[in-house]
């Protein structure tokens, strides 16, 4: 019988940090293990799920990113098994070692090296000189099947080097859910910003915006087309996980644009209350300019307690430059009526995107002060834009000259730029990257502290780190404000 191992990205790279690996975003690395959390690594699990109903195979799926492995240890792990496929989904910032990962157990076991995703899109004549067996392109759970069921390479669409495959039909995909990977675990400690025990679920792919720095966009699906699942689908699916799962307590749509559709949004929502899913929770990743009071209090009324929205910045010239126009009045009263009907609100913010300069970033950092101070966001994530392989961005910062030299271990948008412009150079981007994160936090916490209080903040994180790690992250919290203040009196006395 053939064995196949699907395998996320390692946990713990070469350099000791600790991998959030979201290759259908961008990845990330913290230095220290209470920053870590794991993203549920979907195409993957629809993958592994995929084969192994539809074929004889011996399918194991190892996700070393949430058992936090290094390269030697999941080394053994996946060699053990002896399989003769291995599949990967490296993004960039994790190439390095997953690469170096999957040749160690093709030179032990011969085993043959599949790999997909974000980087493999963008290079595959590269990745096949460097003894990768099979590189798919774009969207690849069919393109796998098809290979581990003998289908001949040179027939398969999306198999290098032939072109790419249609879109498939999302709703002929069985359910992302995998005995050799426990889906809750991915909620411990979850990801920060859900309030519950949520597990994370898909109930649409793909976005009709054409942003120039998406990876999702651009390279796994390379239209701008959205997909829904069919409702009863969707339905049948939390039902299920509520029954498998009981200490389960909702659900985080990380999707693209959960609501790119407010009739499938309407129908998904009367759906979750008819099937008495309302006493669930509800996150989801959205586009605020198909919000509307209507869809708002459907979905507050359905169980929805956040929803997050995609703002980017506040620059015009930068709006124009990623090709995602931005409108701040919507902005504005959009979030306004998601707090009318007791939402929760989340924005998620950019700094160095094409066309940027610190005078247009500061804009931005300006439009955080105001939202944060007028209530409208209850948390917000900032990142500095990193022009991942195969994006409009991407080539347009390296015909330009703008992209430094290629380490990609240093394409980790929570941490430096790798981008320079002449008016904007690498430092000053990570100089604004850095005030802004410390406004962000800053304004958080005194929010938060006005609407809790310490007590309360402290026995909500102590509930989901335990009470040593809580007491950590207080601390450097603290540290981290009493920063901010000395910054900015000093700022004040020049």
């Amino acid at each position: 019988m053939t064995k196949v191992v699907i395998a996320n990205s390692v946990g713990i790279d070469s350099r000791g940090k600790y991998i959030i690996h979201s290759p259908s975003r961008w990845s990330v690395g913290v230095e220290d293990e209470m920053d870590w959390f794991a993203y549920y690594p979907w195409e993957l699990a629809y993958l592994s799920s995929l084969l192994k109903q539809e074929t004889d195979a011996e399918v194991r799926f190892i996700d070393g990113c949430l058992k936090k492995y290094n390269l030697e240890r999941y080394l053994q792990s996946i060699v053990k098994e002896k399989p003769e496929w291995l599949v990967m989904e490296p993004s960039s910032r994790t190439i390095k070692d997953d690469f170096a990962l999957a040749l160690r157990v093709k030179k032990e076991l011969g085993t043959r090296i599949i790999l997909t995703g974000q980087h493999a899109t963008a290079f595959p004549e590269e990745l096949l000189r460097q003894a990768a067996d099979y590189v798919c392109i774009g969207e690849y759970e069919l393109t796998v099947l098809d290979l581990i069921k003998g289908l001949p390479p040179d027939r398969i669409p999306g198999l290098y080097p032939n072109g790419r495959r249609p879109l498939l039909d999302v709703n002929q995909l069985p359910y992302p859910e995998d005995d050799d990977v426990n889906r809750l675990d991915y909620a411990f400690p979850g990801e920060p910003n859900c309030d519950y025990v949520e597990i994370q679920a898909y109930a649409s792919r793909g976005c009709p915006m054409s942003c120039t720095f998406c990876v999702a966009r651009n390279i796994y699906y390379s239209h701008p087309r959205w997909r829904g699942r069919r409702i009863e689908n969707v339905v049948a699916e939390i039902k299920y996980l509520k029954e498998k799962y009981p200490r389960m307590e909702g659900i985080f749509f990380d999707e693209e644009e959960h609501n790119a559709n407010k009739s499938f949004i309407m129908e998904l929502t009367r759906a979750l209350c008819e099937g008495g899913l309302d006493e669930l929770r509800y996150n989801a990743m959205c586009g605020y300019w198909t919000l509307d009071r209507e869809m708002l209090q459907a979905m507050a009324g359905a169980g929805y307690y956040k929803i997050r929205v995609g703002i980017e910045t506040a620059s015009e010239v930068v709006a124009r430059a990623i090709k995602k126009p931005i409108d701040l009045r919507r902005v504005y009263t959009n979030l306004s009526l998601a707090k009318d009907v007791g939402l929760k609100t989340y924005g998620t913010f950019i700094i160095g995107a094409p066309m940027a300069t610190r005078q247009e970033d500061m804009k931005t950092v300006g439009l955080i002060k105001r939202l944060v101070r007028d209530g409208l966001l209850d948390g917000l994530q900032v990142s500095i834009t990193t022009p991942q392989p195969g994006t409009p961005f991407y080539h347009w910062a390296k015909e330009r000259g703008f992209l430094l030299k290629q380490d990609w271990s240093r394409f980790d948008g929570g941490a430096c730029a790798v981008v320079s412009y002449p008016d904007y150079p690498k430092e000053e981007i990570e100089e604004v990257f850095n005030l802004v994160s410390k406004v962000r936090d800053h304004m958080i916490l005194v929010r938060k502290m006005r609407e809790q209080g310490l007590g309360r903040l402290f026995r909500s994180a102590r509930a989901r780190y335990g009470g040593w790690t809580a007491l950590r992250k207080a601390m450097r919290r603290l540290g981290r404000e009493l920063g901010y203040r000395r910054h900015f009196h000093r700022e004040n006395k020049r």
